[in-house]
């Protein structure tokens, strides 16, 4: 998984839209949008602004092991 995905899976895990997601990290909507679809990469400053913001925690890794395993089984 590459941070793109990572992104945009943290964003869907906490129910956010992409324009509210923005607004908690300090980013505009299209930055978000962008690097989600690849079309940009993500700065330092994003990564250590999404780490800060919405910090892992073991709900999330379930959450994310729940997405690998059901990519896997398709």
């Amino acid at each position: 998984m590459d941070f793109s995905d990572y992104l945009r899976l943290t964003r869907l895990f906490y129910g956010k839209t992409q324009s509210d997601f923005a607004k908690d990290l300090g980013y505009k909507q299209s930055t978000i949008s962008d690097v989600e679809n690849k079309r940009k990469i993500a700065s330092d400053k994003l990564r250590i602004a999404l780490a800060r913001r919405f910090p892992k925690s073991e709900e999330f890794e379930r959450f994310l092991m729940e997405i690998k395993r059901g990519s896997e089984d398709k």
